[in-house]
């Protein structure tokens, strides 16, 4: 049998230059999906030109440009190597990977600042937010859980002033499941991640941040192909390393860097307390920009998230709470009219609750209950110059979620004392 040698050569120095081409247009693109979808077609494309127009002898020029850059942008990288915000989740988002982390920012910052007393950061051996003194994070089973993004992480928060703790304190232990940069489709597959060691009868609280959370159904799809990573470890995983070297390459960071934002301005609002409220902030909140209505797509999004939370607890006798929490920008106009009480301002969050109704849920709008208990106060429940709950923020919103744990606790007991009676 003769074995087809000019074939395979020329498939594999196709091979060898659609890769490099397609790591060029990972430099430039700001997703990872663009050098993987470049990938197979500069690979098909030059297999064409080099059978169609018989120039495999002139692979080596064609190689000359992305080497050159690659190889560049590899000696560059190594002495200044890049740190990406992400390299510490698991490929589905639902935790984190393992580590201790110092905190890059300077510890003295100003107190009511993000990051104000926080040294370093441990991630415990169940993927979350543990004690860096103690090594103790969420208890091993949950009968009260938080999940959520980073304002249930406690984004530049010391461990001691986030949800965990602030709750215990409260004389409630609860398990806080929080993923910076998360969203509800990320939502789910933390919730099937940390199913197993939630009781029976346990309260399952999501929180939905308004300024981030209400995504279309696109988001879904793309993250949905992230869960594949669990058989698909190793492909992943050469992904996951192509994608933050990329990020951390002289190329990116000055094609797809983020923007400046504008230089933010100090206010105050004066709440009848010893001190007025301070906040840094590039506009005068006064001009609040009312968000639109939710469209269809982000509609449907919505109604997936809490079509596939209701498949997920169908089978558990779980208590599950959808928590609706305002942007700060919304917070900082009632602020700025010296409204006693809270305005509602943003639309959308009035949509996700009637959706939210609609399913078996505990559905709650937490909103008035963070400005009206800030304004007693007279405390910013944000970072001065951050929209992460500050230390006040994750006190009021562990108080609410004592009121409401109390709420199905009373609702169960009801329900019990009814199913005696009826036994009588």
């Amino acid at each position: 049998m003769r074995i087809p040698w000019r074939g395979i050569g020329l498939f594999l120095v196709s091979f060898i230059t659609g890769t490099l081409y397609a790591v060029v247009v990972g430099l430039f693109s700001g997703s990872l999906r663009g050098p993987l979808y470049a990938w197979p077609i500069w690979i098909g494309l030059f297999w064409l030109v080099f059978w169609k127009f018989k120039l495999l002898r002139y692979a080596g020029f064609i190689w000359v440009l992305p080497i050159s850059l690659v190889g560049f942008e590899i000696l560059w990288s190594t002495s200044h190597p890049g740190i990406v915000a992400n390299k510490y989740t698991t490929y589905d988002r639902s935790h984190y990977l393992v580590v201790r982390l110092k905190n890059p920012q300077p510890v003295d910052t100003k107190p009511g600042m993000h990051g104000a007393g926080l040294k370093d950061i441990l991630i415990g051996q169940d993927g979350f937010r543990a004690d860096p003194e103690t090594g103790r994070g969420n208890p091993a089973r949950c009968q009260q859980v938080l999940i959520g993004d980073s304002m249930i992480y406690g984004s530049g928060l010391p461990y001691a002033n986030t949800f965990g703790p602030v709750l215990a304190e409260m004389g409630l232990s609860a398990c806080a499941f929080g993923v910076t940069g998360n969203s509800p489709v990320d939502y789910i597959q933390t919730l099937k991640f940390v199913a197993p060691r939630i009781d029976a009868g346990a309260h399952v609280a999501f929180y939905l941040y308004a300024y981030n959370d209400f995504v279309s159904l696109n988001k879904y799809f793309s993250r949905g192909f992230l869960s594949f990573s669990h058989w698909f470890r190793k492909p992943f995983e050469w992904a996951s390393y192509f994608d933050q070297w990329r990020q951390s390459t002289f190329i990116f960071q000055r094609f797809r860097r983020e923007r400046t934002p504008p230089r933010p301005t100090l206010w105050e609002f004066d709440v009848d307390k010893a001190a007025p409220i301070q906040i840094l902030y590039p506009r005068d909140p006064k001009n609040y920009q009312r968000p639109n209505r939710l469209n269809l797509r982000q509609r449907a999004a919505l109604g997936f998230f809490f079509d596939r939370v209701a498949e997920i607890c169908r089978q558990r006798d779980w208590h599950v709470s959808m928590i609706i929490h305002p942007d700060d920008a919304e917070i900082y106009a009632n602020f700025a009219s010296n409204a006693s009480r809270f305005m509602d301002l943003d639309p959308r969050r009035a949509d996700a609750l009637k959706i939210c109704k609609e399913y078996d849920f505990s559905c709650v709008d937490i909103s008035r209950f963070i400005y009206e208990r800030s304004l007693a106060e007279g405390k910013n429940p944000y970072f001065i110059d951050n929209r992460h709950f500050s230390i006040m923020g994750t006190r009021i919103v562990a108080e609410s979620f004592v009121m409401l744990a109390n709420a199905e606790k009373r609702t169960d007991q009801g329900r019990d004392q009814s199913r005696t009676n009826d036994g009588g």
